[in-house]
């Protein structure tokens, strides 16, 4: 029954309301597919997992032949630090790390404040005079896709060729009915190529001549560990464009589709601008845009009554984690003054998100924006149109009728 229920979830058909499947699944919360992977969907077995040294993100340790190994590394790549172990993770991360965060660049993230917000309020000007626009097309996506070429120093003109092929390199076939679609794989490998071709060109303009932002920082950097080789400074430019977009795109795009399903929050957030925050954790809890994970057992794990075998492809289902009734009073209610909203949507452990502090950023400053700007907002269409993939979830477009637009 757990296995049609995950097949269910995957299906296209369930990506408007999945959250049914999700609760089924929990019922139990440790589950083998008939493929042989393992769907984990309670709160604390997904918690545990994500701090687990003995399960890994690395998908070339799956059997070929497995869900997972469906989507592993080409032979010759350098992964990314989100798909390496320690200490290889913490070693890459560290040195991309160096450049965004603490304890090298404690101020970096709260430091492009004014430029979020200056794109933000640039974004709603653009749509005085409309009694009706799309969401995605004209708010959710333009921000943080050139917020992310701010980061890497591409040219703002080139945010519309690479935004869409940004999206189509993470549409891992490992969470397909059938992972061995070889058109999903063909489709993904195209626009992963076409991702390289371009950084790799945009890499050498910075060697030559570097900027102010984070990739010529990474390029140019003599601290330890240091200098990158050109595979790693490849797959960490592509990583952080595409992770720095996509997910903040849905983020976005599900916190106004939540408000607007809920007018009596909307409401209080309208009235108490300061209430941002609380709607974009609520958001990240209740409709976050990263469903499922995956993972390898590179050990026996033992949880509850199962046992994981070394060797196995696992699926985290993060979304299902965050309504856990076991962990969250009233799990489907969207409260955007909720006192604890511990998700697991930015994961846990070493591979805590690593721009979870700027999309955070991105999504309060635009909730309070919008939710300020725009006189009487209302769905034009609910459900609206989904994006294909399960993993990464959200609308496709967000259609939104309003009677005015307030002047900043």
């Amino acid at each position: 029954m757990a296995s049609t229920l995950f097949k269910q979830v995957l299906h296209t058909d369930s990506r408007p309301h999945p959250w049914p499947l999700y609760a089924e699944l929990r019922k139990e919360p440790v589950s083998l597919q008939d493929d042989g992977t393992y769907v984990v969907s309670g709160y604390d077995e997904v918690s545990a997992l994500l701090r687990d040294p003995r399960i890994s993100s690395d998908g070339g340790k799956a059997a070929p032949d497995s869900r997972i190994g469906a989507n592993a590394p080409a032979p010759g790549t350098a992964p990314v630090f989100l798909a390496r172990d320690n200490p290889a993770h913490d070693q890459l991360r560290g040195m991309a790390q160096r450049h965004f965060g603490p304890p090298a660049r404690p101020g970096f993230v709260e430091s492009l404040r004014p430029m979020v917000e200056e794109l933000i309020r640039d974004r709603i000007d653009h749509l005085t005079g409309c009694t009706e626009f799309d969401l995605v097309s004209e708010f959710s996506y333009p921000i943080p896709v050139r917020v992310a070429c701010h980061l890497l120093g591409v040219p703002p003109e080139d945010a519309d060729t690479l935004g869409p092929l940004g999206e189509e390199s993470v549409a891992g076939p490992e969470f397909l009915v059938d992972p061995r679609d070889p058109q999903a794989a063909a489709a993904k490998n195209h626009a992963q190529q076409e991702l390289a071709t371009y950084f790799v060109a945009h890499i050498e303009r910075l060697r030559e001549k570097p900027g102010q932002d984070m990739l010529s920082r990474m390029i140019h950097d003599d601290g330890p560990g240091s200098p990158m080789s050109l595979p790693e400074l490849l797959g960490t430019a592509t990583m952080l464009f595409v992770g720095g977009h996509e997910t903040t795109v849905n983020l976005i795009t599900n916190s106004m589709l939540l408000l607007l399903r809920n007018p009596e929050q909307l409401a209080r957030l309208q009235a108490d601008p300061s209430l941002a925050d609380g709607a974009i954790e609520e958001t990240l809890r209740l409709e976050p845009s990263v469903h499922l994970r995956p993972r390898v057992a590179v050990d026996d794990i033992t949880l509850g009554d199962h046992t994981i075998p070394k060797g196995s492809s696992v699926i985290l289902a993060l979304a299902a984690a965050n309504r856990d009734p076991r962990r969250f009073p009233d799990p489907d209610t969207f409260d955007i003054t909720r006192p604890d909203t511990s998700h697991l949507s930015f994961g846990a452990g070493i591979h805590f998100c690593f721009g979870a502090g700027l999309g955070r950023l991105e999504g309060q400053i635009a909730v309070r924006e919008l939710t300020q700007r725009l006189v009487n907002p209302r769905l034009s269409q609910d459900p609206p149109p989904y994006r294909p993939m399960p993993d990464l979830r959200g609308p496709s477009a967000l259609r939104i009728a309003v009677d005015d637009v307030r002047p900043a």
